[in-house]
């Protein structure tokens, strides 16, 4: 009797274990899709809602995407993605601010299920400033949630909400939400992130294409030009004259504002060459003192950051700068000189090409007017390959092409010294020491 009473009490006790498994939701015991007849309505939601998403019929949709999002919302991430969608052309279609409400509730849930919480409040904000960047709401909405992406891991929130990150922090400045100091710090985290990634990355080009971006909206605001950024920044460099960090980020503000006049800038550069005897630092003396027409302390400083640089496209900026301060000069060898140093470091800048042409093409290195004609093909040479290369160069080659074609020698002043056809080769001498193609003067 006893035996069949135990028998009797295991099998009442296994019962009331296994009912409320075949009654769990998704939602209840943290499974994709609950079990026993929940797991069954689970599935046929699922399938029902995206058969009419499919259709675009979202009306019929959304009844059976609200039983699979309460009951198992950890079956697929798609069920996120496709609300989203909905309730997003719901909103724009009806314009009724509750389906933002229940957009705010679906992203939220997605994070709770799926993580990627950088990756969600970046979507978040961007959609939010997509849908209404106009109001108030939403653009506090939108900013907030981008702040939250890029706080929760910077690494991993795309570059395109972060230029959104930046669009809204300048409309909510332009609205006196935010102070300077905020647009500021902003703006200086966006780019030492973007700046890491760019270094890092084997496709650098979408990362610059966004920083560029960034760097578009900040100027084109208050807080980043040179009456916002001048009196912010001003006390901080006194108070903390011998900061490097804070040296250097004033100096690339200032110079991206195009504030290289205003003495902020010459005392941060004057501090951050005492402390930090850089390329950077030098360079930064060498722009002071060249926007003073003190060309000579900024050649010197152009050469010691060449000194002390390593990237090779830095390195060309600075030959090709003291070039333009030799040409200046009228020191033609030394200009071409430095021109070609900065071909060399960087075969893909046009400018140090079109600088040589010009150097070319204001010298008279030798006796005869004929051999000093011959100079102006090496120049036309360069001046070609200058626009080739960047063709933003062109009107100025152009120009400068225009001139000393009509000095070329003539067919019969050619003809005189044995040459007879156009295109053949000829080798110019002296110091230039460069190969060209013979051409006629148009007469």
């Amino acid at each position: 009797m006893k035996a069949r009473l135990h028998r009797l009490i295991a099998i009442g006790l296994l019962t009331l274990l296994i009912i409320p498994l075949y009654g769990q939701k998704g939602i209840e015991d943290g499974s994709k899709y609950g079990h026993g007849q929940d797991s069954a309505n689970c599935l046929r939601n699922l399938s029902l809602y995206k058969t009419y998403y499919d259709q675009d019929n979202y009306e019929m949709a959304l009844g059976f995407w609200r039983q699979a999002f309460n009951e198992c919302p950890a079956s697929s991430k798609n069920i996120y993605i496709n609300g989203v969608r909905m309730y997003k052309t719901l909103f724009r279609q009806t314009r009724n601010r509750a389906y933002i409400d229940t957009l705010n509730m679906v992203y939220d849930a997605r994070i709770i299920y799926f993580g990627e919480e950088a990756e969600v409040q970046g979507r978040r904000g961007s959609d939010l400033w997509d849908i209404g960047s106009e109001d108030p709401e939403f653009l506090r909405r939108a900013h907030r949630s981008l702040n939250r992406g890029f706080e929760a891991d910077k690494r991993r929130i795309n570059s395109q909400y972060m230029i959104v990150y930046m669009a809204s922090t300048q409309r909510l400045f332009d609205q006196e939400v935010l102070s300077n100091e905020e647009v500021i710090n902003i703006y200086g985290e966006l780019c030492d992130e973007l700046d890491t990634r760019i270094a890092n990355s084997r496709n650098p080009e979408p990362l610059l294409t966004a920083k560029e971006n960034i760097e578009a909206i900040f100027r084109s605001g208050g807080a980043g030009t040179c009456e916002g950024l001048v009196p912010y920044f001003t006390p901080k460099v006194a108070e903390h004259p011998d900061d490097p960090v804070l040296l250097k980020k004033v100096l690339v503000l200032l110079e991206s504002a195009r504030c290289n006049d205003e003495a902020l800038y010459y005392t941060a550069a004057e501090n951050l060459y005492k402390y930090e005897k850089s390329a950077v630092a030098a360079y930064h003396l060498a722009e002071m003192n060249s926007d003073k027409k003190n060309y000579e302390k900024a050649e010197q400083y152009y050469l010691e950051a060449i000194k002390l640089e390593e990237d090779k496209f830095k390195i060309a900026n600075y030959y090709t700068k003291v070039s333009s301060i030799r040409l200046g000069n009228k020191d033609y060898k030394a200009a071409r000189d430095y021109a070609k140093m900065a071909i060399e470091n960087d075969p893909k800048g046009g400018t140090p090409y079109m600088l040589v042409g010009n150097v070319y093409a204001s010298i008279k290195p030798f006796e005869e007017d004929f051999d000093n004609q011959t100079v102006y093909w090496v120049a036309v040479d360069y001046l070609n390959m200058a626009k080739q290369i960047d063709p933003s160069l062109t009107d100025m080659t152009n120009e400068t092409i225009g001139q000393i074609s009509g000095f070329f020698p003539t067919k019969s002043e050619c003809f005189f010294r044995g040459i007879i056809e156009e295109g053949t080769s000829y080798s110019v001498g002296t110091w230039i020491n460069e190969n060209t193609v013979v051409r006629f003067r148009k007469e």
